[in-house]
């Protein structure tokens, strides 16, 4: 965020240009060649700034930082940059506008025309993303995709053992009778007949009257 933005923010100011991208360049190369923000804001408290949690007082010490434009390139970090690298960084984060270096200007600077023989070692964010946090990262993730399988298959399984058992049963497999026509209905009324007395002729008689009879049933 260039000093004319951050005074737009803060109502400092009404308007500003594309020229605050070519300070955001200047921001991102130092971020790119170093490891970290020339300008930070640290209240000195357990606020968790760092960790992108909101302070108002850390915001209002970046702001300032900014404002004032001071930065610096340590020996310890900056001793294998090129001058001409610095050079280009200090004529972009340049807190006056109209001083900074046109869009044109940063093309034709010599550390983006000339080549680069040398190879630039690894800056400390990259130097954080070791193997061994890959390799920890790697099995932590692999631990949480199990327990999450795990956790799936114990869901699965209580939920069936909750379900109602459903019985359908289709008009061929299952028939109801009425009591009368049952099976064990009619075995009863079998076995009752069979258990009855013989029949006289005359019971007989009076049974078959209704027909014709050709013989005497005395």
């Amino acid at each position: 965020m260039a000093p004319e933005v951050v005074e737009a923010f803060s109502e400092e100011a009404t308007n500003y240009d594309k020229r605050c991208d070519l300070w955001s360049l200047g921001v991102i190369l130092y971020i790119l060649l170093s490891g970290y923000p020339p300008f930070v804001g640290r209240c000195g408290s357990d606020c968790g700034w760092d960790m992108g949690e909101p302070c108002h007082t850390c915001q209002n010490t970046l702001f300032e930082s900014i404002q004032e434009g001071k930065y610096e390139f340590p020996e310890k970090d900056w001793a294998h940059i090129s001058s001409s690298a610095k050079d280009l960084i200090s004529k972009l984060l340049v807190r006056d506008a109209k001083n900074r270096l046109s869009a044109g200007q940063v093309l034709q600077h010599p550390w983006v025309q000339g080549g680069f023989s040398d190879t630039l070692p690894t800056s400390i964010l990259h130097q954080r993303n070791s193997a061994k946090d890959l390799t920890f990262f790697a099995g932590k993730a692999v631990a949480m995709n199990r327990q999450l399988a795990e956790q799936a298959v114990m869901e699965e399984k209580q939920q069936l053992d909750e379900a109602p058992l459903v019985i359908t049963a289709s008009s061929t497999s299952m028939r109801l009778y009425p009591p009368s026509n049952s099976k064990l209905a009619k075995r009863r009324q079998r076995g009752s007949l069979l258990k009855t007395e013989p029949v006289s002729a005359a019971e007989l008689c009076q049974l078959l009257t209704p027909l014709v009879i050709t013989s005497s049933c005395a």
